[in-house]
């Protein structure tokens, strides 16, 4: 009986659901694009960036958060020198059916605006 049991676990164990969200990324290559996505997936937008130097990715135009919602920003380095650069990536779940926009631009918020880089996407989501 205890076999039974324990092939019935192992076999619910294996059976587990799959996952609710995709990841799908983009890059600055992607600067400008509409993509299409589907409801509960996660899209991470990967960008370089040098927080060493002040300037950082900033969300200047927010998705409509029925659409599109905000999910988590991280800045990783790649190298171990000093002033090395990195990736920075934001990450957003579509949780609604709907057309939005979101635009990333490149600047140091200590200082007047002046825009290094930009990044923009139109998400549709059905």
């Amino acid at each position: 009986m205890k076999k039974i049991y324990a092939l019935a676990f192992l076999f619910l164990a294996a059976c587990g659901s799959p996952p609710d969200t995709v990841i799908a990324k983009y890059t600055a290559s992607d600067n400008g694009k509409t993509i299409s996505l589907a409801l509960n997936q996660t899209i991470a937008i990967v960008l370089d960036s040098n927080a060493s130097t002040g300037f950082v990715w900033n969300l200047t135009l927010e998705p409509d958060d029925k659409v599109l919602d905000f999910v988590t920003q991280e800045y990783a380095t790649q190298g171990n020198l000093p002033g090395a650069g990195g990736i920075e990536t934001w990450e957003f779940k579509a949780v609604g059916i709907g057309e939005t926009n979101l635009k990333l631009e490149y600047f140091r918020p200590f200082e007047p605006k002046n825009i290094g880089k930009e990044f923009a996407l139109r998400v549709q989501v059905k």
